[in-house]
């Protein structure tokens, strides 16, 4: 039977992740999840493509409410907690891949701690509750698009990725002499799946999680991210090069699939899975 094995929210988009033992699925994902963001002094967003220490940044909840304050952790330095910005002198505009949205600042200090730990001069937001980002209708499967939005996400609400499939990527690393730890962590997931063959996620088009109806929409595009060691930040060719061996599709290399979830609800830890309807 396949079953939910682990659930993960990622606060900050490209810091490290948190496992819950529930998604709360509101409007946009995910609750919690990649509601803030790090921006350059464009506003452009900032991740750990490009500045991979990012991974090191640890949030931590600070209130029940997953929507809430956040503490910022690191290997070293104080921790420091953010609140959610409010006033309209915080709103501005920033730009995550094509989409401009309206954001909210949080602040010098924020600010200073980033910088200091990522060397450049940047800023974090969170999400305005105004933020219209659309939801493209690549990431739903037979899920409707309309009057959709997502948060800070590349562009899909959800990630699913069936755990055999990180078990077969780190069996041929083995095989080919590749001295490295591969884990779950490297590909960030939002549900993690078990009791099912590796990628017999890719032919699926919807699925139910517990009482969720989930589309399952575009095989996921990986990049560079996947390379940068969670715990070190140091990057390198692997697990890319041997990805790009037995998982290309149409130029790209995929590992996981984008989804969206048909309605608000509650995803459990250990939650069945029902395949509705196949590619």
């Amino acid at each position: 039977m396949i079953r939910v094995a682990a659930l993960t929210i990622y606060p900050i988009k490209s810091a490290s992740g948190i496992d819950v033992d529930t998604l709360e699925l509101d409007e946009y994902g995910a609750a919690g999840d990649r509601r803030w963001l790090v921006v350059d002094e464009t506003g452009t967003a900032i991740t750990a493509r490009t500045h991979h220490v990012l991974v090191t940044v640890r949030p931590t909840l600070a209130t029940d409410s997953r929507n809430g304050a956040i503490i910022l952790n690191a290997p070293s330095g104080t921790a420091l907690r953010i609140e959610i910005p409010t006033g309209a002198a915080t709103v501005r505009q920033v730009t995550v891949w094509d989409d401009t949205v309206l954001a909210r600042d949080a602040g010098d200090e924020a600010a200073a701690w980033l910088r200091d730990r990522l060397g450049v001069t940047c800023r974090l937001v969170y999400l305005d509750p105004a933020a219209q980002r659309p939801l493209r209708s690549k990431y739903a499967g037979p899920v409707s698009t309309e009057s959709r939005r997502v948060a800070f996400s590349d562009g899909a609400p959800l990630l699913l990725l069936g755990l055999p499939a990180v078990d077969l990527l780190a069996d041929r690393l083995a095989a080919d002499g590749t001295p490295m730890r591969i884990d779950r962590r490297r590909f960030r997931a939002n549900i993690w799946l078990e009791g099912l063959e590796p990628h017999e996620e890719d032919q699926w088009r919807a699925v139910r999680i517990g009482d969720v109806t989930i589309g399952v929409g575009n095989h996921c595009p990986r990049c560079v991210f996947t390379t940068v060691d969670p715990d070190s930040a140091v990057a390198g060719v692997e697990p890319m090069r041997t990805l790009a061996t037995y998982r290309r599709e149409e130029g790209a290399v995929v590992f996981g699939v984008n989804a969206t979830h048909a309605t608000t609800g509650v995803i459990r830890v250990g939650d069945a899975v029902t395949v509705l309807e196949r590619r």
